[in-house]
C-alpha cells in the first residue's frame, strides 16, 4: 500500500486543520492498515464482483485477517459515535463494503439514522455465501434504515441472500421503493445510481490544463484514430480481454496498425501480489502486440488526472470498456458529455461523435442506449465491434439516441443523487419517533414506537427486588441461545450449562415460580431441563407439563382428535418424500411439516400448496387450526396455546398471595400468544374472586431480538438474556442474605400446594 505515516505532532496539526471543515481524520497503525486493506482487496472486492478462485481462498480461510477488518470497523465506530454525540441529528452514510460490520456495532449503542450505499456490485447468493461472515455482514447492513444499490440486478442479489440466509422477504413500498422487515424495522431498499456533473465536466474541458493535455495526446496520436481505455489495474477490469480482442483486430486487418492506436491507462490503488500479477500479464501482452505491430498500443500504469482523462476522451473516437464486472462505470458518461460539448460548440472539431463499446457487465449499460454492447468474454465480439467503429468513423450516429443519453446524464447528476439519497434516509424513519418498528404476526400488522423498549437488567432488577411472589415464564427459543440447525438441536443432550445453572439459582429462591414453556417435543424438553430442581416444564404448547413441585409429567385434557391426525399425517408424509430435507414432527396435540433444512424457496412453495390441501382435506374438523409460519406448516387442536398455560400458572401462583412480578420472555413466534394473553390479563379490570390482581404487579413481556411482537419489551440477543438472568440471580442472593424467607407474608407452605388446575389430568 502507498500511504503516508505521520508523527504524533503532524497528526495533531492535521486534526486542527481538518476540524475547520468538519472533517475528522483517523490514523491507524501500519500493521492494521496493511492487513485490513489486504483482506479487502484480496477477499471482499473479488467476491463482491462475483469472483471466487484459489487466489482469494487463502484470505477467506485466514480468520486473523478478518479480525483486522473487524478492528478497523470498531475504530471507525468509536469516532462516529463521538461525533454523533455532538451532532445527534446527523445522518450516517456508509459507502461500499469497507464498513460492513459498523452498522450493527452502532445499533447496539445508539439509534442514529443510517444508510448504506453500495457503489460496487452485490454478488449472487452462490458467491456471497462463501464468506465465513456472510450472515454477520447481512445482519449488520440491515441495521441501517436504507440500503442502496446502483442497479436493480445488485438489489435482487441482495434480496436473495437475505431470503436464503435470514429467511426475509422483500416487499414493494409506496413511491417505487422496496423494503425488508428485519427485527421489526422496515429497511428500505433503494435503486439509484451515481451520476456526474455536466457543468463540472464542461469546466474541465475549457481549462488550460486540459487543452495542454489534448495537444500532447494529439502529438502522440500522429493523426491516427484513437481508441481510449481507462480502467483500474485489476483482472476484473477485463484489460487482458481488451488487448486480446485488439490484437486479433490487427492480425485480421494489419493495415490498421498504422492508422489506429489504443491508448490505455491503468490506475493501481494497491501493490499486492495479485495486482502485480495483473500488471505482469498486461505488460507482457502489450509488448507482444507492439513487437508485431509497432507503437499500436500506448500503455500507462499510473493515476490519471481528470484533465488528462477528459483530454483523452476529447481526441478519442472510440471508448472501449471491457470490464468483467463493475458497480457503475462513469467513464462512458464523461465521454458522451465531451462529445456533446463539441457538437454544441461553434468551434470546428474533427470528431463530433464517438462510439462507446461497453461491456454488458458494466453497471451503466442499462442506462445508455447509444452504445455498442458486448460480452467481453467473447473475444470476437470485441474485435467485430472495434472493426465496425473504425469503419463507421465520421458517419452520423443515431442523434435521437445520443440526445436521449445526454438528457439522462444531465438529469441523473451527482447533486440529485446526493439530495435524493439523504431525503430517502430521512423519510425512512418516522420524524417524531426515535424508532418505528413495523411487521406482521399471523397476518396482523403491528406497530411499536417509543413504548417498545429495551429491557435493561437495571429496570428488571429494581422491580424484581421488591416482589415477594414472582412468576417467571421462559420460552425455549432464544433462551437457550443456540443457532444450530433443528436436527442438531434435537440431538443435543442438554441445554447450555450456563443457562441451566442460572435456572437452578432462580428456582432456589422460594419467591419464584419458574417454568419453561415450549412448543418443542416433550422428550427434548425433559432431556434438557428435567435435571433442574423445582423447575416447572411445559412441552408441545402445554399439552405435556410437569409442575415445579413434581417429577411426573401430565397431559392436558383438551378436545379429541376424531381422525384428523391420520389424514394430516398422510399428506405430511407425501410432502416429506417429495421435498428433500423436510421432516414430520408429531406432538401430543399437533402435527407439523418442517422444512427449515430445505431449499427455502422450494420449501415455501410446497408449504403453500400443502396449506391449501390441508384446508380442503380437514374442512370438516372445526376443532383444529392450520398455521403456516416460518419454515413449518402445523395442524393443531384449538385452545392449545402457550398463553392458556401461562394463564393457568399465574392463577395457580395467586393461591398463595398476590402475584407482584411476572416476567414472560421468549424468542419464537409461538410466544406471541403468551405475551398477548399475559398483557391482557393485567390490562382488564379485576373480577371479583379472581386470583389475578393487576394492582401492584410489575409485568414484563419480552421478546428476544427486536421484531414485530405483542411484547412490551425486547432484548437484542442471547447475551442480553443471560444478563437479565444474572441480574435476577444476583438480586436473589442479596435478599437471601439480608432477609429470611420465613419472614415473608403469605409464603408459609406455598411451595407444597399440590392442587392442580381443573382442566389438567395426570398422564400415565
Amino acid at each position: 500500500m502507498n500511504y503516508e505515516v505521520y508523527s504524533k505532532e503532524e497528526q495533531e496539526e492535521i486534526r486542527k486543520e481538518t476540524a475547520k471543515y468538519d472533517s475528522y481524520p483517523i490514523f491507524l497503525d501500519k500493521e492494521i492498515i496493511d492487513n485490513c486493506t489486504y483482506y479487502y482487496d484480496s477477499v471482499i472486492t473479488p467476491i463482491f464482483h462475483n469472483f471466487v478462485s484459489h487466489k482469494n481462498n487463502t484470505g477467506l480461510r485466514d480468520s486473523e485477517l478478518f479480525q483486522y477488518y473487524r478492528k478497523v470497523n470498531h475504530t471507525f465506530v468509536e469516532y462516529i459515535l463521538a461525533i454523533h454525540k455532538k451532532h445527534p441529528l446527523a445522518l450516517i452514510i456508509f459507502n461500499d463494503p469497507y464498513f460492513l460490520l459498523a452498522p450493527k456495532i452502532i445499533s447496539k449503542i445508539a439509534t442514529p439514522r443510517m444508510g448504506y450505499f453500495f457503489h460496487s456490485p452485490f454478488p449472487s447468493y452462490e458467491v456471497y455465501r462463501v464468506f465465513p461472515a456472510a450472515q454477520e455482514f447481512m445482519e449488520s447492513v440491515l441495521c441501517c434504515d436504507l440500503v442502496a444499490f446502483q442497479v436493480y440486478e445488485y438489489a435482487r442479489h441482495f434480496f436473495t441472500s437475505c431470503h436464503r440466509l435470514l429467511g426475509l422477504e422483500a416487499e414493494s413500498r409506496r413511491g417505487g421503493m422496496l423494503g425488508i422487515i428485519y427485527k421489526g424495522r422496515d429497511v428500505l431498499i433503494r435503486v439509484s445510481h451515481v451520476g456526474i456533473s455536466k457543468k463540472y465536466t464542461t469546466s474541465i474541458i475549457l481549462s488550460k490544463e486540459c487543452k495542454k493535455e489534448f495537444d500532447e495526446f494529439r502529438a502522440l496520436a500522429k493523426g491516427r484514430l484513437v481508441i481510449a481505455g481507462v480502467d483500474k489495474l485489476s483482472l476484473i477490469s477485463g484489460i487482458k480481454n481488451k488487448l486480446i480482442g485488439y490484437k486479433k483486430l490487427l492480425e485480421s486487418y494489419p493495415e490498421y496498425y498504422k492508422t489506429v492506436v489504443l491508448i490505455q491507462y491503468c490506475t493501481a490503488s494497491s501493490q499486492w501480489e495479485f495486482t502485480e500479477e495483473a500488471s505482469i500479464e498486461i505488460k507482457a501482452l502489450v509488448e507482444e502486440i507492439n513487437a508485431k505491430f509497432p507503437n499500436s498500443v500506448v500503455y500507462n500504469e499510473a493515476m490519471i488526472s481528470t484533465e488528462k482523462r477528459i483530454a483523452l476522451f476529447t481526441i478519442a473516437e472510440v471508448l472501449l470498456v471491457t470490464s468483467l464486472r463493475d458497480g457503475f462505470c462513469l467513464t462512458p458518461f464523461e465521454f458522451m458529455i465531451v462529445k456533446d460539448h463539441y457538437q454544441q460548440s461553434a468551434s470546428s472539431y474533427p470528431f463530433p461523435f464517438g462510439t462507446v463499446i461497453l461491456s454488458e457487465f458494466a453497471g451503466c449499460v442499462s442506462a445508455m442506449s447509444n452504445i455498442c454492447r458486448i460480452n467481453p468474454y467473447i473475444i470476437s465480439d470485441i474485435t467485430l465491434s472495434l472493426f465496425n467503429a473504425i469503419e463507421n468513423t465520421g458517419m452520423s450516429v443515431n442523434q435521437a439516441k445520443f440526445n436521449h443519453d445526454i438528457a439522462y446524464i444531465e438529469y441523473h447528476n451527482t447533486l440529485k443523487w446526493v439530495n435524493s439519497l439523504i431525503q430517502d434516509i430521512k423519510a425512512s424513519r418516522s420524524k417524531n419517533e426515535e424508532a418505528l418498528y413495523l411487521g406482521a404476526i399471523s397476518n396482523k400488522i403491528l406497530k411499536a414506537g417509543r413504548s417498545f423498549k429495551n429491557l435493561s437488567p437495571e429496570k428488571l432488577e429494581k422491580d424484581y427486588a421488591k416482589a415477594v411472589n414472582r412468576v417467571i415464564l421462559l420460552g425455549c427459543d432464544g433462551i437457550v441461545g443456540t443457532t444450530m440447525p433443528p436436527k442438531l438441536i434435537h440431538a443435543a443432550d442438554i441445554a447450555p450449562v450456563e443457562i441451566l445453572q442460572l435456572l437452578e439459582s432462580l428456582c432456589d429462591d422460594e419467591r419464584n415460580t419458574v417454568y419453561i414453556v415450549s412448543g418443542k417435543p416433550k422428550a427434548l424438553i425433559h432431556r434438557w431441563f428435567a435435571g433442574v430442581n423445582k423447575l416447572g416444564l411445559a412441552a408441545e404448547y402445554g399439552f405435556h407439563y410437569r409442575f415445579n413441585n413434581e417429577n411426573v409429567w401430565r397431559t392436558v385434557k383438551i378436545g379429541e382428535e376424531k381422525g384428523w391426525r391420520a389424514k394430516a399425517l398422510s399428506l405430511f408424509e407425501w410432502y416429506k418424500a417429495k421435498v428433500d430435507g423436510s421432516e414430520v414432527e408429531s406432538k401430543g396435540g399437533s402435527l407439523a411439516w418442517v422444512y427449515s433444512d430445505c431449499d427455502p424457496e422450494y420449501g415455501n412453495w410446497q408449504a403453500q400448496e400443502l396449506e391449501k390441501e390441508l384446508k380442503v382435506v380437514l374442512a370438516d374438523y372445526p376443532d383444529i387450526s392450520i398455521t403456516h409460519e416460518k419454515a413449518f406448516v402445523e395442524v393443531k387442536l384449538k385452545g392449545l396455546e402457550k398463553g392458556e398455560f401461562a394463564r393457568t400458572i399465574i392463577e395457580d401462583a395467586g393461591r398463595r398471595g398476590n402475584v407482584d412480578f411476572v416476567l414472560c420472555m421468549g424468542g419464537a413466534i409461538a410466544n406471541e400468544h403468551m405475551f398477548k394473553t399475559v398483557d391482557e390479563l393485567y390490562a382488564q379490570e379485576e373480577k371479583k374472586g379472581s386470583r389475578i390482581k393487576a394492582k401492584g404487579c410489575s409485568v414484563f413481556t419480552c421478546t428476544v431480538e427486536r421484531k414485530p411482537s405483542y411484547a412490551k419489551y425486547y432484548v437484542n440477543d442471547y447475551g442480553d438474556v443471560l444478563a437479565l438472568a444474572k441480574a435476577m440471580v444476583s438480586c436473589s442472593i442479596k435478599i437471601s442474605k439480608s432477609k429470611s424467607v420465613d419472614s415473608l407474608v403469605g409464603f408459609a407452605g406455598s411451595k407444597n400446594n399440590k392442587n392442580s388446575p381443573t382442566h389438567y389430568v395426570t398422564s400415565v
